[in-house]
């Protein structure tokens, strides 16, 4: 045993379950989008900073009192507390995943995959891997999204016992506790050191491996466990300064719950406030045991969320996620606010039948740490099938008729080709067989280049041409221009040197016998006009103003007007698409929750999107003699109605890129204006000088 020495507070603190209340507030709130919560997923981090101080002072006075740490003690305590009520909610979100989810639809497989995840405690690498971020729009349709939080406590829960441990072995035999405390201080400085300086180094350029992954995370518990290992004379030098350091903590929490918000780069240098904040306030309210704050959150309400903070945190993205879905991704702030008070109830009835039963009375799977273990394994296992049942009701679906045209749509479409997106080798090399579409691959004679605009465009130009060979060089949300004069305009330096390797391959295909250009964007957004799809909408994103749209303009159409300029010299004829009408939801998704009719848009509204963009190409396009732009909009919409479905096709595979089968129909629709590409004669529906 440890010589005994001065003893860290190891009581059951009740205001601990109360600074839980405000963590699980922050994150449903924020989640719930309600106004004044924008930074509310910082509470997660609140719950960090809880979990290092409860753990470690745990495990070390247990080490402090029997000269050891049970591991399998721990791990069984841990099973009891997380992994019951995590099974009934896991399991209970797959079903709902079966019944209310798009039918054969990727959030389906997506949701199965997670709950795969989430029984091997790894749902944080799971969405480090799939998502294009935490707060990217598509998140809402990932009803185990906020399991990334429990797997990142998992590990930590995993890995720190055994770090103690190792401590405490590498230590001489009956080492005064003193030291033993001292060692364990420095093991926590060097992980806050080491992760807070990986966190802050890069959050900017790897957000989501800051946001999700434990490395940087880890200083978010040291600083809990640096202060969990305090001692009562520590803590006896700070009272006179308790109130004053907990309400300074409790104000930086309240700042990045109410200031921050998805925008801000997280966490990196920005959750410095809020945890180090979550810490003052521990220190401050456990140097005072009557200070205001302290009796503040040992409230009786308070200390009842916070008993309820782990079920309802279970409970309320799941139901907020799968209506939101319903709901094809608008928000209801009324309905949220329904919807989390039953998530509510769901977590006390939850509390009261799973997780304060299973850890008070520890029924038989759980009455012993052998058992518990064993449990815990059961419990992985049977989540692992539950997921693979949802994969399979997926499979199934896809065999029903009345779900085979949604199945379609969503695999009717072209992938960007690396090769073709991101090419490596030098310009003589460039891979035509990959990248040319036609019977003749070492002669196209028509080039289509742009952003994943133009690649939905291809079976639009192979129906088009049937004998000519088409040759693509596409790269996402890269806009087609050429010269220095649009690198403020392009999104990145990868997209400036992809748009000079198109020209240097114009250059030598136009030697091949390269004829024409079609030049396709996404032109609405590069000219920064507000899309109309609800899951590009986001809470607090100002438009910008009158100037410096002119200014986007302006500058988008002297490039464009170089661009053509060049294209023009070498001899080549020129075709602008004009932007396509974008729908407010995704096309599946929609027809198989609601049906077509739901799906489709009033022309007028997209024309308040398209209008400019299509007019700013127009007016750069009228001043090139050998340039056409050609409006597809009318094959999609009539005098009213932008269509999902035409002719018994869905139209689109998302909320804005066309299918395959949709481009076919437009190249049939624009033959005889795609023909001037290869010398033949104008048309009127081609908008020309």
């Amino acid at each position: 045993m440890l010589a005994p020495t001065q003893k860290t507070p190891a009581r059951y603190r009740p205001d601990i379950d109360g600074l839980r209340a405000i963590a699980i507030i922050a994150v449903v709130f924020y989640h719930a989008g309600f106004p004044g919560f924008s930074g509310g997923f910082v509470g997660v981090d609140v719950f960090f900073v809880i979990s290092g101080f409860l753990i470690t002072a745990q495990l070390f006075n247990e080490a402090a009192a029997s000269g050891r740490v049970s591991l399998s003690a721990f791990y069984a305590r841990r099973v009891r507390r997380l992994m019951p009520a995590g099974l009934l909610v896991v399991a209970v979100t797959l079903v709902l995943g079966g019944l209310f989810m798009p039918p054969v639809s990727d959030e389906q497989r997506a949701l199965a995959r997670s709950a795969m995840a989430v029984a091997f405690f790894a749902s944080n690498f799971f969405f480090f891997q799939t998502t294009g971020g935490y707060f990217d729009a598509p998140s809402f349709s990932m009803p185990l999204l906020h399991t990334w939080s429990l797997a990142v406590e998992e590990q930590y829960y995993l890995l720190w016992p055994l770090l103690m441990l190792l401590v405490f072995r590498l230590s001489r035999p009956r080492s005064a506790e003193s030291r033993m405390r001292a060692r364990v201080l420095w093991a926590l400085a060097a992980m806050l050191a080491g992760s807070l300086a990986l966190s802050i180094a890069i959050t900017s350029s790897h957000p989501n491996f800051s946001f999700y992954l434990l490395p940087a995370r880890v200083w978010e518990f040291a600083i809990g466990g640096i202060v969990g290992l305090a001692t009562t004379v520590f803590y006896d030098r700070l009272r006179r300064w308790a109130e004053a350091l907990a309400m300074v903590g409790l104000a930086l929490v309240v700042y990045g719950v109410t200031v921050f918000n998805d925008s801000t780069p997280f966490p990196g240098a920005a959750a410095t406030l809020p945890v180090f904040g979550a810490a003052l306030l521990i220190v401050g309210t456990t140097a005072n045991a009557d200070g205001y704050l302290r009796r503040l959150l040992a409230s009786r309400p308070m200390v009842l969320i916070g008993l309820l903070s782990y079920s309802w945190y279970l409970w309320h993205w799941p139901l907020l996620s799968f209506y939101r879905i319903h709901n094809l991704g608008i928000q209801d702030l009324a309905a949220n606010a329904v919807l989390i008070s039953i998530a509510l109830i769901l977590a006390w009835l939850t509390y009261l039948c799973v997780e304060h039963p299973v850890r008070s009375r520890r029924p038989w799977l759980f009455a012993s740490v052998r058992a518990t273990l064993f449990a815990g394994g059961a419990i992985c296992l049977t989540t692992l099938l539950l997921s693979a049942g949802l994969w399979g009701w997926r499979e199934y679906q896809k065999s029903a008729d009345a779900y085979h045209w949604v199945v379609e749509a969503q695999a009717d479409h072209l992938r960007h080709t690396k090769a073709c997106s991101q090419p490596t080798q030098p310009v003589a090399g460039l891979p035509l067989e990959e990248c040319a579409h036609g019977s003749d691959k070492s002669h196209p004679r028509l080039l289509l280049w742009g952003d994943s605009h133009a690649l939905h465009m291809l079976p639009m130009l192979t129906e088009a041409f049937p004998d000519v060979t088409v040759y693509e060089l596409t790269m996402a949300t890269c806009m087609p221009l050429f010269g220095e004069e649009s690198r403020t305009l392009l999104t990145s330096d990868a997209c400036l040197d992809f748009n000079k390797r198109v020209l240097q391959e114009i250059a030598e295909l136009q030697k091949a016998g390269l004829e024409g250009v079609v030049i396709s964007a996404r032109w609405p957004m590069h000219f920064a006009h507000q899309s109309i799809a609800v899951a590009d909408q986001r809470p607090g994103t100002v438009a910008p103003d009158a100037k410096t749209m002119a200014q986007i303009r302006s500058g988008i159409q002297h490039s464009l007007d170089s661009t053509l300029t060049t294209l023009e010299g070498l001899g080549l004829r020129v075709v602008v698409l004009a932007p396509t009408p974008q729908l407010l939801y995704s096309a599946p998704q929609c027809v198989a929750l609601r049906g077509a009719s739901h799906c489709d848009v009033p022309r007028a509204r997209n024309e308040v999107m398209l209008t400019d963009a299509t007019q700013a190409l127009a007016e750069v396009v009228d001043r090139h003699a050998n340039t056409r732009l050609i409006e597809p909009i009318d094959f999609f919409c009539d005098a009213v109605t932008c269509h999902a479905v035409l002719d018994g096709k869905i139209l689109y595979y998302d909320d804005d890129h066309i299918t395959s089968a949709a481009a076919r129909g437009l190249g049939r629709y624009l033959a005889a204006d795609l023909a001037w590409l290869l010398g033949k004669p104008d048309t009127a529906a081609a908008r020309r000088p």
